[in-house]
């Protein structure tokens, strides 16, 4: 057997298996004739082996093109039942002579073998088929895992990145709560604030109204003591600016009066917040610490 021939029978039977593989029902042998073609033979494809019918097709085209010049043309066709149109072809060639003899030395062959080298010749054929089903088994097996492995290996990146999303979108909830919280926090304590600053300025108008109010209640021969305490709230009360606008407009006697008024006001502060201290054992932060803290600053 030639080696051309065996290659030309192995494609065959390798095209007969692909038909097998995509369930088409028949094949049709057809000799090319000019711009046409006629038919030969057909065979239907239902529990065949594909090197076996390789073979029976090959030597019923060596008998059609028995005593045909030179070279003749087959095509093969295969049909899927229900549908006038082949879904695919191989062709093959058979090379005669001048006087319409094979000239290939298979067809030689084939006429000079017995029954158990042809049945010996078809299962070395299809032992070759065997081993390239195998073979593209084993591929694929080898493709199927490898997809196997990129799927799970994207299943597992994808749950991964849901995790880390809904892990970040519960830290910045968190951080939105966080921010929340100390602006509360920070309008409270400004609150408090205010509170406190208009609780102190309350106390300092009745601190100067308490005065006020008693010298007009009570007889002025009954309160010696009110002239100096209101003195002593006006002195509390001056900031430095309306005590300088205040002496700017005095003469250099009465300037002179009112700052030996003050500094008397500031000892005499000194004095309570030393005897308050001492009976307290606090340091100077009550109202009277403080109206002494204002009238030290303004005596500097």
């Amino acid at each position: 057997m030639s080696g051309a021939s065996t290659n030309e029978l192995v494609a065959v039977a390798r095209w007969l298996q692909k038909q097998v593989n995509e369930k088409r029902t028949r094949v049709v042998l057809r000799q090319r004739v000019g711009t046409g073609d006629q038919l030969v033979r057909e065979w239907r494809l239902a529990d065949i082996n594909p090197s076996e019918l390789a073979t029976a097709i090959h030597e019923r085209a060596l008998e059609d093109a028995a005593h045909q010049a030179g070279p003749v043309q087959y095509g093969l066709f295969a049909y899927v039942d229900g549908q006038k149109s082949y879904v695919d072809r191989t062709f093959l060639t058979i090379e005669n002579d001048t006087a319409g003899r094979p000239i290939t030395a298979l067809a030689t062959l084939n006429a000079s073998l017995d029954d158990d080298e042809r049945a010996q010749r078809a299962g070395v054929v299809g032992l070759l088929m065997k081993h390239t089903h195998a073979s593209a088994q084993l591929a694929l097996g080898h493709t199927v895992d490898i997809v196997r492995h990129y799927k799970e290996e994207s299943d597992r990146k994808d749950a991964r990145i849901s995790e880390l999303e809904e892990r970040q979108t519960a830290v910045l909830r968190m951080y939105e709560e966080l921010l929340s919280a100390k602006h509360e926090r920070e309008l409270e304590m400004l609150k408090a604030q205010n509170s406190e600053k208009r609780k102190d300025h309350l106390l300092d108008k009745l601190d100067m109204l308490v005065p006020i109010a008693m010298s007009k209640i009570l007889p002025a021969s009954k309160t010696p003591a009110l002239g100096e305490e209101l003195m002593r709230q006006l002195l509390k009360s001056l900031s430095r600016d309306q005590l300088s606008a205040l002496v700017s407009h005095l003469s250099p006697e009465q300037a002179a009066l009112i700052h030996e008024i003050y500094i008397a006001y500031c000892e005499r502060e000194e004095k309570r917040d030393a005897k308050k201290n001492g009976a307290n054992g606090q340091g100077s932060n009550g109202v009277n610490g403080t109206a002494a803290s204002g009238a030290g600053g303004h005596a500097q």
